[in-house]
C-alpha cells in the first residue's frame, strides 16, 4: 500500500536476460580473450603502418665507398641520427595514443588489457622496425665490400640499441597508466541498502 511519501519504483526498461529463451550470457573468459586478440591485432596493424610512415619521413644519408668501406659526411651523420629520432617520435606517439584508447575503450578486464597492450606494443615495435628496414636501402657497409671506390650509396634505416626500440612499449604503458590512474570507471561495491 503506498504511503504517499515515497515514489514508486519505475518499471524496468529492458527485459532481464535470463527470461529470454535461448540466450546465454557470454563467458567472461571469451570476452576477455576476444578483447586481448583485438588489442594485439590493432597494435600489429598500427605498428606496420608506423614502419611505413617512418620510412617515408626519413631522409636517407648518402655516402661514398672508399677502400671497400662506406663513409658519410656530416650531413649524412645527421640524416643517420634522424632515422632513430623519427623512430622514437613515431613509436612514442603511436604507443601513447593506442595505450590511452585501449585502456579507455576496452576496460572489461584491466589485467587482460595490460597484458594485451604489453604483447601488442612489443609486436608493433617489431613490425615497425621490420617494415621500415625492409623498405629502406640495403646496409651500405655490406654493399661497400663489393662496390668500386667512388660509388655513392645511401644509408639504411636501423635502430641498433634497445632503448629506442622500447619506445613503443613505453608510450603504450604510459597511456594505459594515465587512464588507469586518472579514471575511476568502476564503482566500488557497496552493500545493498535495506
Amino acid at each position: 500500500m503506498p504511503d504517499g511519501l515515497t515514489a514508486p519504483e519505475p518499471p524496468p526498461t529492458h527485459p532481464p536476460t535470463a527470461s529470454q529463451p535461448g540466450s546465454r550470457p557470454r563467458s567472461p573468459w571469451v570476452v576477455a580473450s576476444v578483447q586481448a586478440v583485438v588489442v594485439v591485432v590493432v597494435f600489429g596493424v598500427v605498428g606496420a603502418a608506423c614502419g611505413w610512415l617512418w620510412y617515408h619521413l626519413w631522409d636517407p644519408p648518402s655516402g661514398v665507398v672508399a677502400g671497400h668501406q662506406w663513409f658519410t659526411d656530416e650531413a649524412g651523420l645527421r640524416d643517420d641520427f634522424q632515422g632513430v629520432a623519427w623512430y622514437v617520435t613515431i613509436a612514442l606517439t603511436a604507443g601513447l595514443v593506442l595505450g590511452i584508447l585501449t585502456a579507455w575503450l576496452l576496460d572489461r578486464s584491466e589485467l587482460v588489457t595490460l597484458v594485451a597492450v604489453i604483447a601488442g606494443s612489443i609486436l608493433a615495435a617489431y613490425l615497425m622496425l621490420r617494415v621500415g628496414a625492409h623498405l629502406s636501402p640495403g646496409d651500405p657497409h655490406e654493399l661497400a665490400r663489393t662496390a668500386k671506390d667512388g660509388t655513392k650509396l645511401e644509408g639504411a634505416l636501423s635502430v641498433s640499441s634497445w632503448p629506442p626500440r622500447a619506445s613503443f612499449t613505453f608510450g603504450a604503458m604510459t597511456g594505459v597508466a594515465l587512464v588507469f590512474l586518472v579514471s575511476s570507471r568502476r564503482a566500488p561495491d557497496e552493500p545493498p541498502q535495506p
